[in-house]
């Protein structure tokens, strides 16, 4: 049985070098302004107005400051191996913490408790491991599921008095994720209140607190409430992928993770309604709650995906022995050197590795980077302003809302930008840009290219740096 047990482990070999394969080859632009906001924390201090863009005087809240003066601290030290070393860390205790929740659910199964944890980590991979504070918030509340898993299981356990920290944790790294905490916390109260059970005292208490110390953040009530000025805006979601609603329709991003969606809640569906019975009332809730958020944005389904997984594990690990088929193995032993391959493939991990490094390097050989004023799009903002340069717009998209901002609507005018709906004369007057980076087929590219005023001073594939006469 021992030998059994020990050799269920190597299936953790999968999601570890799954994990240097996704890394070495996957950019997230959102990285930069993240180390702006760590290294502004660090030399001054917490900002209440932005400090990246060329627009003066917007009120704003680093709602992830935490997050970010973690982040910049190990680039700023050890380079993009030490980003890489961060999130893996974090990958490896969210491996941890599910792989014990999973053995509280199966009574101690090790062998289903490997395979499912190895799967659940997997799939969060494919999308959701990457350099964005997503991945405390998915550790922290998979940490607040285990707590109370084994709070469900022995009354006497002291973990429940941790959960204030966690609130307090998830604040300060996550603000705009800090109401997913009592999210989790209410399948267990409602369960604890379905069966009247005294229990309910001591987490309610617990939870009252953790609101309490939500409070203590550099932003007060605005990083509490932060998601709800930010979240459902409807040009947002049109705007930027990953907030769209479920859908079948659309680009590859939305036809995968669609599938990826209907796949586990059809799989979940399926189990719950043949052994009902069998399920608690939190995870029942759980299922239902998350499979609803997910329903209505796909960024949800990271969720659906931690939080209602492992309690598959009641109903398969009663039905199917705990054994180690010989082909599961083999399995495993094929895939690593597949992996393995791929990844002595990809070049070596480096965040700095992006076309937009040339742009810098020509501005900063060409200008006086204090008087530039660039347009830029979307995700093209943050590496410039890490670099120091001014821009319009940034993937910060919620800082560009007047409720947020509380001077003007931005992202709209952006909007109106994109789809051609503006004077381009005049916003460009507005701005009194110096520069323009643009993509090639878009509106705003097709008047400049027409318009003697600007000159091409740089490209490369379908970007242009143009420059205002």
């Amino acid at each position: 049985m021992k030998k059994r047990v020990s050799v269920s482990y190597l299936y953790f070999l999968l999601p570890l070098l799954f994990f240097f394969l996704i890394a070495y080859s996957r950019q997230v632009d959102d990285i930069w302004f993240l180390f702006s906001h760590g290294r502004y924390v660090l030399n001054n201090g917490f900002p209440h107005t932005d400090f990246l863009t060329m627009h003066s005087g917007l009120h704003f809240v680093m709602q992830q400051w935490g997050f970010s003066v973690i982040l910049y601290f190990f680039y700023h030290y050890f380079g993009s191996i030490g980003v890489l070393f961060f999130i893996g860390i974090i990958n490896l205790l969210i491996i941890y913490f599910l792989y014990k929740i999973c053995m509280i659910i199966s009574s101690n199964n090790t062998y289903f408790s490997c395979l499912i944890t190895c799967i659940i980590d997997l799939i969060l991979q494919l999308n959701f491991i990457i350099p964005r504070p997503q991945i405390i918030t998915f550790l922290l509340l998979i940490i607040t599921m285990y707590i109370f898993e084994r709070y469900t299981k022995d009354r006497n356990d002291r973990g429940i008095y941790f959960l204030p920290l966690i609130s307090l944790l998830l604040v300060n790294c996550h603000a705009s994720m800090w109401f997913m905490f009592f999210i989790f916390c209410m399948p267990y109260l409602a369960e604890y209140l379905i069966h009247k059970d005294k229990r309910i005292i001591k987490v309610i208490i617990m939870i009252v607190i953790s609101f309490l110390v939500g409070f203590i953040n550099p932003y007060g009530t605005e990083a509490m409430f932060y998601a709800l000025n930010s979240y459902g805006v409807p040009l947002i979601n049109l705007l930027i992928r990953e907030m769209h609603s479920f859908s079948l329709k659309g680009d590859h991003f939305l036809i995968s993770n669609s599938s990826l969606i209907l796949v586990i809640m059809i799989t979940e569906i399926i189990f719950f309604i043949k052994n009902y019975k069998k399920y608690s009332i939190h995870s029942i809730l759980f299922f239902l709650g998350l499979s609803f958020m997910s329903i209505v944005n796909l960024r949800n389904m990271s969720f659906l995906i931690f939080g209602t997984i492992p309690f598959i594990m009641y109903s398969i690990s009663k039905k199917l022995k705990s054994t180690i088929p010989i082909y599961s193995l083999l399995i495993v032993f094929s895939i690593i050197p597949v992996l393995f391959i791929f990844q002595l493939s990809h070049s070596f991990y480096k965040i700095d590795d992006l076309e937009r490094k040339e742009f810098v390097s020509y501005l900063n050989k060409n200008t006086n980077k204090k008087n530039v004023r660039i347009f830029t799009y979307f995700n093209d903002g943050p590496y410039l302003e890490y670099n120091g340069y001014k821009v319009y717009m940034d993937t910060r998209a919620e800082v560009f809302l007047k409720k947020n901002n509380h001077k003007e609507e931005i992202f709209n005018e952006y909007y109106k930008v994109l789809i051609g709906d503006i004077n381009y004369d005049k916003f460009i007057d507005k701005y009194s840009f110096t520069h323009l980076l643009v993509h090639k087929d878009t509106n705003i590219y097709d008047y400049i290219k027409k318009n003697n005023n600007y000159k091409l001073v740089y490209h490369k594939k379908d970007l242009y740096l143009y420059e205002r006469s």
